[in-house]
């Protein structure tokens, strides 16, 4: 695995809208997931930004922890073997889906 740091590029990030961020993070207990997270704060990227660098820059200032989570496309389904059985898995879907 290779990692890769970025510059931080300090982000002007409302006061209020910080607040909002760090409450959904502190309410869904352990971890929330950014999909989650985006749904929650109706997030619209074309108007708002990205909110990963927005979160990024909180956890350069050490507000968040941060941990990535990683799924298949359909297009990375398709390369797995013909033969490929997936593991059983409880509970499929995700209710706050980000929609390319």
């Amino acid at each position: 695995m290779t990692a890769v740091a970025l510059a931080p590029k300090g982000l002007r990030i409302p006061a209020e809208l910080e607040q909002e961020i760090l409450a959904r993070i502190d309410r869904a207990g352990l971890h929330v997931c950014e999909a989650e997270l985006r749904y929650k704060l109706r997030w619209d990227e074309r108007t708002r930004g990205s909110l990963l660098e927005l979160l990024d820059e909180l956890e350069g200032r050490g507000l968040i922890e941060s941990a990535i989570h990683f799924r298949l496309t359909e297009h990375g389904r398709a390369e797995l073997p013909e033969d490929y059985q997936p593991p059983l898995r409880y509970g499929t879907g995700i209710p706050w889906e980000v929609r390319s």
